[in-house]
């Protein structure tokens, strides 16, 4: 099923100018070096706590948007005005975010659909309040999504939003946490096709435990979607930008060399390598593994 539907949403839109894109890449160089020189930031655990569960996901929890929106799909790309460069099909363009998030929930449905391997249950690691296994509901109605987080507060929305839309028997959130290996919820993935998306960025001194954590739960295949900076190009001015604000944000910078090193001692098998067609920003658009234990 072709969801993504990228010309009907996006319209006649062109890439950014060369102009536009220089300016944008310069002002996000200059926000990075501040932070990296000025402005140290260290990514451990309180730190994702305070940015996500008593942050973001406390906002989305206390503004309650679902009650206003006149569908899910509603819900998923509200009215915004903003434009700014985001990554579209490969292709840097100035657009709001409605226009991308219209188009983010075919693109992210096609996405999954290629290299989930003809599953219809998907389980979600680092889900936040589920906004992905939403927009992959809407896309998929007939699969089933599990969703785990460690932000009660992420937790709780997600569970009144699947409520509020009747999708309580579709879409589920439970809680876990990625670095406990006796956390029992682990048990859920056994079989399952697991998703992580810019999840294992948040915890970059765990990474390698909790890869081992999540290969002894058995699942059956995972998709891993996060930062790389391997593979990045350094002559490039957008890798370079990319680059520079991973590192200003303290983000995982080890995840695919450590499932390559699996993959050379043939604990694992990489199915697919690939860099992320979209993005909602110029400045990390991510890489995509896709892999199975063996």
């Amino acid at each position: 099923m072709k969801t993504t539907g990228a010309n009907d949403i996006l319209g006649s839109l062109s890439p950014a100018s060369l102009p536009d894109r220089a300016a944008t890449y310069a002002i996000d160089v200059a926000k990075s070096i501040y932070r990296l020189v000025l402005r140290r930031i260290e990514r451990t655990q309180d730190k994702v706590n305070s940015e996500y569960n008593l942050l973001h996901w406390q906002k989305v929890l206390a503004n309650k948007a679902w009650r206003n929106a006149g569908d899910l799909r509603d819900f998923l790309a509200p009215p915004a005005p903003d434009e700014r460069l985001r990554k579209v099909d490969g292709q840097i363009l100035r657009l709001s975010a409605q226009k991308y998030y219209q188009y983010r929930i075919g693109a992210l449905g096609d996405l999954i659909a290629r290299h989930c391997g003809g599953a219809t249950r998907i389980v979600e690691l680092g889900t936040g309040y589920g906004y992905n296994l939403f927009a992959l509901h809407d896309s998929h109605p007939d699969w089933t999504f599990k969703g785990f987080d460690i932000s009660a507060n992420g937790i709780t929305a997600g569970r009144e939003i699947a409520e509020h839309f009747a999708l309580s028997d579709k879409v589920s959130l439970d809680r876990i946490d990625l670095t406990d290996t006796s956390d029992p919820n682990f048990s859920a993935i056994a079989g399952e096709v697991v998703l992580t998306y810019f999840c294992i960025e948040q915890i970059p001194y765990d990474v390698r435990k909790v890869v081992e954590n999540i290969i002894a739960a058995k699942p059956k295949r995972v998709i891993n979607i996060e930062p790389m900076i391997e593979f990045l190009d350094r002559t490039d001015p957008r890798d370079l930008v990319s680059l520079l604000y991973i590192r200003s944000v303290d983000y995982q910078t080890e995840l695919f060399a450590t499932l390559d090193e699996l993959e050379r001692k043939g604990r694992i098998r990489i199915i697919a390598r690939e860099r992320m067609p979209f993005a909602p920003s110029i400045n990390n658009d991510g890489f995509l593994y896709c892999w199975e234990p063996i």
